[in-house]
Formats: C-alpha cells, sequence, structure tokens
C-alpha cells in the first residue's frame, strides 16, 4: 500500500470514528436517555412535577378488562385523557397512540388544573394533524415558542383557562395548561431537561415494573393532600378514627391480562409507621372478609389482597380474576321493569 493511499485510509477512520462519537452524543447522552417507562421526550416536563402516570395504550386496548367493559360502559369508561386528545387533534387513541403520560404538580389551581400535561407517543401524520387541528377544529389560534407552533383551545366558557396542543417531534404531542405546555415546549427546542433535576420523582419512574400497563409514582408533596385518618370500623354510629401514617412516596403498578394485578408500594417515615400503616390496611381487609355472610364474593375479593412490609415500606398486592370482578358488579334492570308500558 502507497503512503497515500495509507492516509486516505486513516484520515476516513478518524472521520469515522468521530462521526461515531458525535452519534453517540446525541443518542446515548445519559440526559437524554430514557428513564424507567419515561421516554426522552418526557424529560421536558417541568422541575416541580410531583406525579407521572402512565398508560401502555396498546396493552390496555387489546387486554381483557378493556374487552369485557369498555363495550358495555360506552365513552363513561374511556379515559378522560382519550376524549380530551380525540376532542383537540382527531386522533383515535385506541388506534394511533401507543402511550400515554399524564404529570402534573402538587395541588391543582380550578377545575382544570394550573400545571397539568398529557404526553403521548404515536404513530401519526404529523402534517394530517397539525392541519385537521388548524381547519377543523372552532376557535383556535396559535402562536410560536422558541420555533414551535403551540395551538391554543380558549375554555374560558367551562372555567378551564386556555388549553393548548403542541408537537414535541413528529411521534410526540403534548396537551395541557397553555403555560405548562409553553414551558415543555421551550425546554424541549433549548434541549433542556428539567425533570432531570427532580432525582427523588425519576427514581421512583425508575422503580416502576418493566412491562406494566400502567403505573403512578407521587411524592410526599402531592400525598400531603391525601386524608389523615379514616372512619374506624365499627358501622356509622361510631365516632372514632384511625389515623394513617403519612406517606413520603407512593409507586402503583398494574396489569390487566390474564387477571386484574395491582402493586403498591408506601414509603413511610420509619419502621413503625410502616407496620402501623400495614396494620390498618389489614384491618381494612378483614372488615370486607366478615361482610361474607351477606356477600360472599368478598369473601374471595379480600383474599385477593395481601399486606407485607420491608423496612420503611409497605407492600399491597392485589390479584382479581376477572370472574371474581364479574360477581360483583351490579346487576342490570330488566328492561321491562324500567320501561313503561305502552299498552293503555
Amino acid at each position: 500500500m502507497t503512503r497515500s493511499r495509507t492516509v486516505v485510509l486513516g484520515s476516513a477512520l478518524i472521520v469515522g470514528a468521530g462521526a461515531l462519537v458525535a452519534l453517540g452524543a446525541i443518542y446515548l447522552d445519559p440526559a437524554r436517555a430514557a428513564v424507567g417507562p419515561l421516554p426522552p421526550q418526557a424529560l421536558s416536563l417541568p422541575a416541580g412535577t410531583r406525579f407521572v402516570m402512565g398508560l401502555d395504550v396498546k396493552r390496555f386496548v387489546a387486554s381483557p378488562f378493556y374487552t369485557r367493559y369498555s363495550s358495555a360502559a360506552g365513552a363513561s369508561a374511556r379515559p378522560q385523557a382519550f376524549a380530551e386528545l380525540e376532542e383537540k387533534t382527531g386522533l383515535n387513541p385506541e388506534r394511533d397512540i401507543d402511550q400515554v403520560y399524564v404529570a402534573g404538580g402538587q395541588v391543582p389551581s380550578g377545575p382544570r388544573g394550573a400545571d397539568g400535561l398529557v404526553v403521548v407517543t404515536g404513530r401519526f401524520d404529523r402534517y394530517k394533524v397539525a392541519r385537521a387541528i388548524e381547519t377543523e377544529r372552532k376557535g383556535v389560534t396559535s402562536k410560536t415558542v422558541q420555533g414551535i407552533t403551540v395551538y391554543l383551545f380558549n375554555e374560558d366558557r367551562s372555567g378551564r383557562g386556555t388549553g393548548a396542543v403542541a408537537f414535541l417531534d413528529d411521534s410526540t404531542i403534548v396537551l395541557g395548561a397553555q403555560s405548562a405546555v409553553e414551558q415543555t415546549v421551550a425546554a424541549r427546542a433549548r434541549g433542556d431537561v428539567p425533570l432531570r433535576s427532580n432525582t427523588m420523582l425519576l427514581g421512583l419512574i425508575e422503580g416502576v415494573k418493566p412491562g406494566s400497563t400502567f403505573w403512578m409514582v407521587g411524592d410526599q408533596t402531592l400525598l400531603a393532600n391525601l386524608p389523615k385518618t379514616i372512619p374506624a370500623p365499627g358501622g356509622p354510629g361510631s365516632s372514632q378514627s384511625l389515623e394513617l401514617p403519612a406517606l413520603k412516596s407512593l409507586v402503583v403498578t398494574g396489569d390487566l391480562d390474564p387477571q386484574v394485578s395491582l402493586d403498591l408500594t408506601g414509603d413511610t417515615a420509619d419502621e413503625a409507621a410502616a407496620k402501623n400503616l400495614a396494620d390498618v390496611v389489614r384491618g381494612l381487609v378483614a372488615l370486607a372478609s366478615l361482610q361474607a355472610n351477606q356477600k360472599p364474593e368478598l369473601k374471595q375479593l379480600a383474599s385477593a389482597v395481601s399486606v407485607s412490609t420491608e423496612a420503611t415500606r409497605v407492600h399491597v398486592a392485589a390479584r382479581f380474576p376477572y370472574e371474581l370482578l364479574d360477581s360483583i358488579q351490579p346487576r342490570s334492570a330488566p328492561a321491562s321493569a324500567s320501561q313503561p308500558s305502552s299498552t293503555p
């Protein structure tokens, strides 16, 4: 090999290596990597986020739960995020969406909440969706934030302020309150990942069971709004109440196939608080068992729940077969009993 060819080959190798390093910096940068089930795009959410919920739409729609109950209940069984997304974008969530994430801060301000956000990922034509928003939705205006179009929906008549929708990329849409959407869009355009600074919340998200159909995590700021006491067993006339230990965090995961499975993990201040909370939950389960004389199905319902503790954490696991859920569904009244007779 001549000297000139060696130089050319060496230069090509150096350029190729440099390109690989550059691509690695873009796509493998830890700051831009997914965190548990949360995609990189969602890391543009505000740092002050206090809870995040996720739903695997494809798993949900394919589950026995959806096929059994959604068709019977109609629109009432549909997640609210589905209805809002379809109303604003024309997308059919069951067909077009892969994942839905709902996030927000501590205390909602007003009926809708000042900082609530919904992030959806899916497979759709960005141009067609944008055109549908612009031409088929009444009262829509738009503005540009960091070079990205944000569509505004005036919702004052319902008392919810101004809602907004924007694309974070070709497969990701964010919608919610205008200020929160604009904040997220601006962060995404700058390449910022504000949620990375919320280490506690990200730590909870990393602990979500992989492959869960739905999940939720929340920190103690959000959980501070939960009730501090609940009525003690003993009937309506009882004046006693049970004090609930404060939770520092909560992680909920669930699956819907082949049965409804729920796993809840609450972190308390110390081991004594964890034991106290576990005893309260066990007491409520035992109370349900006592009702089995009047409602035999409750005996199986109570046995489907188990409670355990690990240091400062309380674990609640529930496994509900669909046959059990069917048995406790309210019976529909016969049509003849609910409709007046047409004969005189």
